[in-house]
């Protein structure tokens, strides 16, 4: 089925359907949630009813966007697990265990639609919108939104402004295109304040965290030979609200080309964000220990202790960056 087919039926599935899920993957980044909000907002503001539920919370930087509404965004509980949803949009995910324990709440003959951009997505939708082309997801659920009729108001315009600027790192990274730049002039033209949502996405960071980024910046490794630098931060000892501004710091140093940051979220489970800078493709690597996501940009979860992960999964990072870098 030709994409703008696709775009149809999916625009059909909207508007004569009601009571959404929308979810998207676990480790919600800027352009999950903003493709997130901007979905739920066209829903709402068509009379809709309908609920982002995520496995984790909101980032913190990204709330403004929800206009008060916080009830919008709701971090999966059990008690949530009672009512099964049959309308299903799950954005920005490759496969549909990565929604997590969001899944329990999803109705077994339920209809699914998939609008993602990762070149890994398993196609598990009913309907699946997936275009690796795409900077962000964002932009495919813009195009969504706009050749069905939705009206993209100025908040609309904000969030999905605010989803392509986190996936191209505020118009820095090399995906950033013609189709970015002209999806940009046009949340513009919506009202949308691009120095404005910058500044509230990339640089504020309130003082007790700026503190808590700063000691964990202190303490960054690098290995030189395999160009890696790795920061390390215990989330149930020291909780840090937002990953960004510690990977900003990793992607920084000039002598690093892949990045990770590794937070224990619990006894032997632990989170890591790996970034890459120019050619080395770190969703490759990921897809090596269960994790995925994009070629600058990915995530895995591992399970074990600290020295575990750093004598397999670090150990299998040197050794592929030392043949990597070594060319």
């Amino acid at each position: 089925m030709d994409t703008k087919n696709v775009i149809s039926l999916i625009g059909r599935f909207l508007k004569e359907n009601n009571d959404f899920l929308i979810a998207a993957h676990h480790a919600p980044d800027g352009d999950n949630i903003g493709a997130s909000i901007g979905m739920y907002l066209a829903l709402k503001n068509s009379g809709k009813q309908a609920v982002i539920v995520n496995d984790d919370k909101i980032v913190e930087r990204y709330v403004f966007l929800l206009g008060g509404d916080k009830g919008a965004f709701v971090q999966y509980s059990d008690e949530l697990k009672n009512k099964k949803y049959k309308n299903i949009i799950i954005l920005d995910t490759a496969t549909s265990e990565r929604v997590g324990k969001v899944r329990n709440i999803i109705a077994d003959d339920a209809l699914i639609i998939n609008i993602d951009h990762h070149p890994t997505n398993e196609m598990f939708g009913t309907l699946n919108y997936v275009d690796s082309s795409s900077a962000s997801a964002s932009q495919l659920v813009y195009r969504v939104l706009k050749e069905n009729g939705f009206s993209i108001t100025k908040q609309i315009s904000d969030a999905l402004l605010s989803g392509v600027l986190s996936d191209t790192g505020g118009l820095r990274f090399e995906n950033t295109d013609s189709k970015v730049l002209s999806s940009v002039q046009e949340f513009i033209a919506c009202g949308s304040d691009l120095t404005d949502i910058t500044d509230r996405i990339f640089l504020r960071l309130d003082y007790e965290e700026t503190i808590k980024v700063s000691e964990i910046a202190s303490k960054i490794e690098l290995f030189r030979n395999e160009r890696i630098a790795l920061a390390y931060n215990d989330q149930t000892v020291n909780p840090l609200y937002e990953n960004e501004p510690v990977l900003m710091i990793l992607n920084s140093i000039s002598e690093a080309g892949v990045s990770l940051f590794v937070r224990k979220n619990g006894e032997d489970f632990y989170k890591i964000s790996i970034r890459s800078k120019g050619g080395f493709n770190v969703s490759d690597f990921a897809a090596k220990w269960n994790g995925g996501g994009h070629k600058n940009a990915a995530g895995i979860k591992f399970y074990g202790s600290f020295d575990k992960l750093r004598n397999t999964l670090l150990k299998d990072l040197r050794e592929d960056c030392l043949k990597y870098y070594g060319k």
